[in-house]
């Protein structure tokens, strides 16, 4: 473009040059010409040329400093759109990326709020973590995964997936895990984590899983260290947040599941116990009987029972087993079973058939459990109860004809105690207006908010105060005074007891 205006710059001034200058011979025309393409100043330009050839040179060099001006500037303008167009390009992909990632937090999001729905709506802890540990191959970099839950003190694996061969278990006593800071955990979890075995190019990523201050467990994932990245740990985070609530859930249904079921169970087993107790009967050969009996939970190890041996022996029984609820209700079943069998088949005093009991049930009993148990023989015809005392609360006896209650028992101790025991024997003539009645401790053993027992004393002088009474009367009389006394206090033991009187 400089060379075609230079040309056209000579040209003009050619044809001036000859339209003045027509004297001029060629050669000087030469040279003028190529002085102005040199950009040289000529010192002898006759007069008539000088003015006009000055200012064309003086034009020429003008022009061309202008263009390389120009060039200048358009290269420096074309480095600026070099700058801008790179600058564009990184954008660009910087942009590309970040969609990729947006894309797949969006993708994410929407694979972690399906996979909500579907594990919070599992109630079974297995299933859910097959569910989990695939959703973190699906959403994650994920290798191998390990998943811990803690059990009864223990932090037991569950579960892996992927080529994992490590499988540690830790163990603490209930007392060790109470004081337990969230430090503690953080440093159990990072010392287990140690027996993973990884590569110098993988990570194991540590997540508790916790809800509400809760310690579940954790979730061990090894990935590839430069492939572990921020989605990824985003993700991770999520789904422990996920798999944490559901977790606990689950665990929340099953012990609820158990505790329904153990309360259906117990309510079956309380109905039992009922039905095998003898029913409410006023009067058995001349003596008129009340009784009452009433649980210190679902169930109880307290039990009464009358046997008609034959036509002029009837037994009388209450029993006492150590503990409470099933294990004792357990005991007391067999024990009476054994007993009433015993009763039927040889028709022996008391103390033979206590004998019998304890030699028989013996290698059934565990060392923390016994049966106290006080059990008698009432002769119609010699109107004599005979009575033996396994470790139980003596007799309180009213005597109609001295007006006086007494206490009436033979030692002995309680059935389990002892392999080979021989029990003692005890009677006593019924009288009209005598009142015998049998109890557990857990009415002279009722405390109130003092910690107060009711105790014997308060029992014998509700059954003087209600001599003269019927033994239903005597019943509703004695469950007042204890209810009185206790107040608002708890029931802490069986309450069983039963009322004789001739």
């Amino acid at each position: 473009m400089l060379y075609m205006f230079f040309l056209c710059l000579l040209t003009i001034f050619f044809f001036y040059i000859l339209k003045r200058q027509e004297k001029e011979n060629f050669k000087d025309i030469i040279r003028i010409l190529t002085s102005l393409r040199a950009r040289q100043e000529l010192e002898d330009i006759p007069e008539v040329l000088k003015e006009e050839y000055i200012e064309t040179l003086n034009k020429i060099i003008k022009q061309e400093l202008e263009l390389e001006n120009s060039i200048v500037e358009l290269r420096e303008y074309r480095k600026e759109l070099e700058v801008t167009y790179d600058a564009l390009v990184t954008k660009s992909t910087q942009l590309e990326y970040s969609n990729h990632i947006l894309e797949r937090r969006v993708e994410n999001l929407s694979n972690l709020n399906s996979l909500s729905r579907a594990v919070l709506s599992i109630l079974e802890v297995d299933k859910i973590i097959n569910i989990i540990l695939d959703a973190y191959f699906v959403l994650t970099g994920a290798k191998r995964i390990s998943l811990y839950l803690w059990e009864n003190g223990k932090l037991k694996n569950r579960r892996v997936k992927g080529a994992i061969r490590f499988r540690g278990e830790i163990s603490f006593s209930e007392d060790e895990i109470k004081e337990f800071t969230r430090a503690d955990y953080k440093r159990i979890y990072e010392d287990l984590s140690k027996g993973f075995a990884v590569g110098d190019d993988e990570v194991v990523v540590i997540s508790p899983l916790v809800v509400k201050g809760k310690e579940l467990g954790v979730i061990y994932v090894i990935e590839d260290r430069n492939k572990l990245i921020d989605i990824d740990e985003e993700t991770i985070s999520a789904l422990v947040i996920q798999v944490s609530i559901a977790i606990n859930n689950a665990q929340i249904y099953s012990a609820l599941l158990v505790k329904e079921r153990m309360s259906n169970e117990l309510e079956v087993a309380a109905r039992i116990q009922k039905k095998i107790l003898p029913a409410n009967i006023d009067d058995i050969f001349g003596l008129k009987i009340a009784n009452f009996f009433e649980p210190a939970k679902e169930i109880g190890g307290d039990y009464y029972d009358y046997t008609v041996v034959d036509e002029d022996n009837c037994c009388i029984t209450i029993a006492d087993v150590s503990g409470k609820g099933v294990p004792a209700a357990f005991l007391m079943a067999l024990g009476r079973s054994v007993l009433k069998t015993l009763m039927i088949t040889a028709d022996m005093e008391p103390e033979k058939n206590l004998n019998e009991l304890n030699r028989l049930i013996y290698p059934d009993i565990t060392e923390d459990m016994f049966i106290t148990m006080m059990h008698s023989k009432y002769n119609r015809k010699t109107q004599i109860l005979s009575y033996s005392n396994a470790g139980h609360n003596p007799l309180v006896v009213y005597r109609a004809e001295t007006d006086t209650v007494e206490l009436h028992t033979v030692k002995g101790v309680a059935i389990g105690f002892l392999k080979e025991y021989s029990y003692r024997h005890g009677e006593l003539k019924l009288n009209d207006g005598d009142i015998v009645v049998f109890y557990t401790d857990g009415i002279n053993e009722t405390e109130n908010s003092n910690k107060d027992m009711f105790g014997i004393d308060r029992l014998k002088e509700v059954v003087y105060q209600n001599k003269d009474r019927e033994p239903e009367e005597i019943k509703e009389s004695i469950l007042k005074a204890i209810t009185d006394f206790r107040g608002d206090y708890e029931q802490v033991d069986d309450l069983t007891f039963v009322i004789l009187k001739k």
